[in-house]
């Protein structure tokens, strides 16, 4: 179809010529000329005269129609980027300014809970969606970002010191330093006033196109984005006006996924422009007029976009609750669905979320029965060796001091318990109960010498190494180098000089592993730190974390020793432990709101005690000497 395409096309331009122009036009024989000529005119796509002497064509409708047809396929016709990799990187642009607001409308706060922000809520999404570095360009109140991610390692602020008169592709082309560090395979691009769901950046990630943006149906706001697609499902046109758009297919949600290829370039495409206002989307919209541009479509998405104080108030009073309701319920659909992966002939007849700090948990009851099923919180793949905890914690739930642990899977972290009749999870105040510590001594005791040996070791020193070293470049709390060294330089050496024990231990006593049933019975559960250790890390670790006046912790050595004498070797070590575990749960909390999350005041009060415990150590160990006999 070719020849005759291109044979057509000459005649529809110069319908009098004679055979030999033709052939030279074409590129082909006369001979195959003729043949072309016979085989258009018995098909219907053209009808042959003479004028003077040469020939004259005239087309037929249906060979009008012919090259029509065969024009609009070839326009569809566009090149591919190659396929990128995973999005671990975002570029989010928070440059401009809104004159409705004293600070950047990404800093206004979203939802109930205390102190999160847009932006926050932004990272938080990206961060469970697999994005791990971010680069912030900022302008108008610059500082006040810097400020509010003081300290965070895994993010990159860079200054836009003309936002006031540049658009949004500005803005990204400044990201282009730090995207050449970074390398990534593709990066996600977003405008920083979106709150939306979490499913439109998955959908977003979960699509092989290594250039394209998120779409949605549109939403009818002031300065919404309006898309029309092509055949291919590419997009074609974006348009604020819908009078120029022949079909209204979607609206841009200002959230685009760009492979390095892309970026490259739409960087060329930019380096001639004249308008600084332009935005990106317009840039990769004319960059799509040869390369695919994908549109993916999250019809339901729930979302919205803040320019003014109406739209804040819109969007935090009734947009972001449904989202936040929608996101629960696809969690809790999300652990439905694992339990019935992992349990298929017992149908769910109940899911409730139940907590957890470091993971999510929840219970489910099932037509078998009653569980806890545990879903891995983000970041904790780096921190917690997954085959070391399902090890241990089948052993322990065999030998009767973990609950009955049903299933557990060490490349996904999953878990599966069953539920604990009549659970009564502990507080620290119930802890602190004569007859709970009664209990937390006794399985304490039995656990600690009772034979199992773990393959692994819990080395407090080694382990805030290895957080230390999750740090990046965020920033750990005033005097911290002094306190390592101290650690580092007299902590350890005292504690080796001391013998530490080599025993079973669970590692982590706070309240909420602490659980009894109906009867009394008392089970340590979440087994994720557990490892050979010394026992005093484990005494103090409950201490610690129930708040233990030193009558409880008096009390407790009279269950755990029998008759309530303690060497004092041990209550050294005790507060060694103590000191150490501070010190490591400080770095662990600075590590994880490097990553989004945000506990408070948990970090610098365990800093801060770990200091005042450092001091009266130095302050006893300079008064007391004593031999290293004496063990748990």
């Amino acid at each position: 179809m070719e020849p005759l395409f291109s044979l057509l096309q000459i005649i529809s331009g110069a319908p009098v010529v004679d055979q030999r122009t033709l052939a030279a036009r074409a590129g082909v024989s006369v001979g195959k000329v003729n043949a072309l000529l016979r085989q258009a005119e018995q098909e219907g796509y053209l009808l042959a005269g003479r004028e003077g002497k040469k020939s004259r064509f005239t087309l037929t409708p249906k060979g009008r129609q012919l090259l029509e047809d065969t024009l609009i396929d070839r326009s569809g016709v566009k090149l591919s980027f190659p396929p990128a990799g995973g999005a671990d990187t975002a570029v989010i642009l928070a440059g401009g300014r809104r004159s409705e607001f004293d600070i950047p409308v990404c800093l206004q706060p979203i939802g109930e809970e205390e102190g999160v922000t847009i932006i926050d809520r932004m990272l938080r999404v990206l961060s469970v969606c697999g994005v791990s570095r971010y680069i912030i360009i900022a302008g108008w109140q610059a500082d006040a970002l810097r400020a509010h991610f003081a300290g965070r390692g895994d993010l990159e602020i860079v200054y836009n010191e003309r936002y006031k008169w540049n658009g949004t592709m500005s803005g990204l082309a400044l990201a282009e330093e730090a995207l050449g560090r970074f390398n990534p395979a593709s990066f996600l691009v977003l405008k920083s006033d979106l709150v939306f769901e979490q499913r439109g950046v998955q959908a977003l990630l979960e699509t092989d196109a290594p250039f394209a943006a998120l779409l949605t149906s549109p939403s009818g706001s002031r300065d919404e984005v309006l898309a029309e697609l092509d055949g291919q499902g590419d997009i074609f046109r974006f348009s604020k006006d819908v009078r120029q758009i022949n079909r209204v297919q979607g609206e841009m949600t200002g959230i685009a996924r760009i492979s390095m290829d892309g970026f490259r370039m739409m960087m060329r495409y930019f380096s001639r422009n004249l308008n600084p206002l332009i935005g990106f989307e317009y840039v990769m919209e004319s960059i799509g007029r040869i390369y695919r541009f994908q549109g993916v479509m999250v019809d339901d998405l729930r979302w919205g976009k803040v320019e003014t104080r109406e739209d804040y108030e819109a969007v935090n009073g009734l947009i972001y609750p449904r989202i936040e309701r929608k996101e629960r319920q696809m969690r809790e659909k999300l652990a439905r669905d694992t339990i019935e992966e992992i349990l298929p002939d017992e149908p769910v007849e109940e899911v409730q979320f139940a907590g957890g700090m470091t993971n999510t948990n929840y219970f489910v009851k099932t037509s078998g029965g009653r569980y806890i099923l545990r879903l891995p919180g983000r970041m904790t793949e780096s921190m917690i060796n997954r085959e070391n905890e399902k090890r241990n914690a089948q052993i322990a739930s065999d030998m009767g001091f973990n609950c009955t642990l049903l299933y557990c899977n060490a490349e996904t972290g999953v878990k599966l318990s069953r539920y604990i009749d009549g659970a009564e999870t502990l507080t620290p105040r119930t802890a602190r109960l004569e007859e709970n510590i009664a209990l937390a001594a006794d399985i304490l005791h039995r656990l600690h010498h009772s034979g199992i040996v773990w393959e692994n070791r819990m080395d407090v020193f080694e382990e805030s190494l290895k957080y230390e070293g999750l740090l990046g470049s965020a920033r750990m709390y005033d005097g911290f180098e002094e306190v390592k060294a101290l650690v580092y330089g007299k902590v350890k050496p005292r504690l080796e000089a001391l013998g530490p024990e080599d025993l079973p231990c669970h590692n982590d006593l706070v309240a909420a592993n602490l659980v009894k049933n109906s009867e009394g019975r008392l089970y340590l559960i979440d087994w994720e730190y557990s490892g050979q250790n010394d026992p005093a890390f484990d005494l103090a670790a409950l201490f610690l974390e129930n708040d233990f006046t030193p009558e409880d912790e008096e009390l407790f050595f009279h269950y755990y020793y029998g008759d309530g004498s303690i060497p004092e070797t041990v209550r050294e070590k005790i507060l060694i432990f103590k000191i150490m575990q501070d010190y490591l749960w400080s770095i662990w909390t600075v590590v994880k709101e490097a990553r989004g999350d945000n506990f408070g005041s948990y970090g610098p009060e365990r800093f801060n005690r770990a200091r005042k415990n450092l001091a009266l150590w130095q302050e006893g160990l300079a008064q007391t000497t004593y031999p290293t006999e004496g063990r748990l």
